[in-house]
C-alpha cells in the first residue's frame, strides 16, 4: 500500500457539494493537506459540484456498465495509490470494494441511506443488498451520521461488535450564526414582512406530505412555505399563495444565505421508513436550519424528541399540525432563536467529531 496521502470518494450521487455528509470530510481532508479525488455523477438536472480547493479533483463517472470499468480501472491505476477509498452504499461500496481490494486500500463507509434486507423485494435488490453486506464487511470502520443508525447498521449489515463505528453529524463546521440576509425575500418577491416557513431539500418530501400545500391555507395571513428545491424540475406555482417554490439550484456557498433569510425550517420524515424513523443528527435539513440559527419543526419520533426538550423547535405527528406550531414558535420567537447556538455546538460539531477519522485516516488501514 502506497504511503501517500492520496484518498478517493466514491459517490454516485448528484450535487454532493449540497450535502455536508460528504462535502464536509472532503474539504476537511484536502485542508488537512491530503489529495482527495472525488468520483461522482454530474447530471443536468443539478448543479455541478463544486470545490474549489486545489487538491480536491472532480471525475465524472455515470452508471453504466462502460463507465463503471472506467472508473474501477482509474481507482486501481491511479499513481501514487489511493490509501483509503470512502464510499456510500450501496452502488458506489460495491465498486469501491473491487478497487479497495486489487491495489490494497483501506475501505470505508459513509453510511447515508438505510437500505434493509426488508426492503429488498425484487431479485435484484436482494443481488444488491448482498453486495452491500459483503462490501461492508470489508470496511475498516463505518462512518455513522447518528447514533441510532450506527447500532442498527451494525446488526443489519452483520458487522459484528469489533467493527469501529464513528458518529459523524450531517452538517457543517463552525457555529450557528443568523447571517445578514433577504435572499428569499428578493428572490420571491415577497413582503419583508412575511414569515417564511423554508423546506430545503428534494421534491420527493412534496410528494409524500402533499397535505402540507393544503394545511397552508389556515395559517396567519403573513407565513408563507418556501420550497428550495436541489434539481431542476417542472413544478409550477399553484394557486395557493402561500406556498412558493424556489427553483434556482443553488451552489452550496450560497446555502447559509439564502436559509438565513428565512425564520423557521421544516424537516418532516416518514417515520414508517427505517432510516427516516432513526434519522436524529443524520438530518442534513435539521443541521441546515440550525446552522443559520433557525426554529425547527419537525417530525414526533424517538430520534427527533430532544428538538422540542432543549427548546430548538417543535414536534408534530400530523401535517395538520404545523400552522398550531409556527404559531407557537412565532409567540417565544426570540427565546427559540437564543437556545440553538449551544444545542448546535453540542449536537452538531462536525469538527469535533470528525478528529477520530482523521486520526485512524492518518493511521492507515
Amino acid at each position: 500500500m502506497s504511503g501517500s496521502n492520496s484518498i478517493a470518494f466514491v459517490v454516485s450521487h448528484p450535487y454532493v457539494d449540497a450535502v455536508a455528509c460528504f462535502r464536509e470530510p472532503i474539504r476537511a481532508l484536502a485542508d488537512a493537506g491530503w489529495q482527495v479525488d472525488l468520483y461522482t455523477r454530474v447530471s443536468p438536472m443539478h448543479g455541478a459540484p463544486v470545490f474549489p480547493h486545489p487538491r480536491v479533483r472532480l471525475v465524472p463517472i455515470d452508471v453504466t456498465v462502460p463507465s463503471t470499468v472506467a472508473m474501477v480501472t482509474a481507482l486501481v491505476r491511479q499513481r501514487p495509490r489511493y490509501r483509503w477509498i470512502v464510499a456510500p452504499p450501496q452502488w458506489s461500496l460495491h465498486y469501491a470494494s473491487v478497487a479497495a481490494k486489487l491495489i490494497g486500500a483501506g475501505l470505508v463507509c459513509i453510511s447515508d441511506e438505510l437500505m434493509t434486507e426488508a426492503q429488498a423485494a425484487t431479485p435484484v435488490q436482494k443481488k444488491w443488498k448482498a453486495r452491500e453486506r459483503r462490501a461492508h464487511q470489508r470496511c475498516s470502520f463505518t462512518i455513522a451520521l447518528s447514533e441510532e443508525r450506527a447500532e442498527f447498521i451494525r446488526v443489519e449489515n452483520r458487522l459484528g461488535a469489533a467493527h469501529p463505528m464513528f458518529v459523524v453529524p450531517n452538517s457543517a463546521p463552525g457555529p450557528s450564526v443568523r447571517l445578514r440576509s433577504c435572499y428569499y425575500q428578493d428572490a420571491l418577491c415577497l413582503d419583508s414582512n412575511q414569515f417564511i416557513v423554508l423546506h430545503s431539500g428534494s421534491w420527493w418530501w412534496r410528494l409524500q406530505f402533499g397535505a402540507v400545500t393544503d394545511v397552508t391555507k389556515d395559517w396567519d395571513r403573513d407565513a408563507v412555505l418556501v420550497f428550495q428545491g436541489r434539481l431542476q424540475s417542472d413544478v409550477e406555482e399553484g394557486a395557493n399563495p402561500r406556498v412558493r417554490f424556489s427553483q434556482t439550484i443553488l451552489p452550496s456557498a450560497l446555502l447559509d444565505y439564502a436559509t438565513s433569510s428565512a425564520h423557521v425550517g421544516l424537516a418532516l420524515y416518514a417515520t414508517s421508513d427505517v432510516g427516516h424513523g432513526r434519522i436524529g443528527t443524520a438530518s442534513g435539513k435539521i443541521a441546515l436550519y440550525m446552522k443559520n440559527t433557525l426554529p425547527v419543526i419537525t417530525t414526533t419520533q424517538p430520534s427527533l424528541e430532544w428538538v422540542e426538550r432543549e427548546g430548538c423547535g417543535v414536534c408534530v405527528s400530523d401535517p395538520a399540525g404545523i400552522a398550531d406550531a409556527v404559531r407557537r414558535v412565532r409567540r417565544d420567537y426570540h427565546e427559540y432563536c437564543a437556545r440553538i447556538p449551544q444545542v448546535y455546538d453540542a449536537r452538531w460539531n462536525f469538527t469535533r467529531a470528525f478528529e477520530p477519522v482523521m486520526a485512524r485516516l492518518e493511521r492507515g488501514a
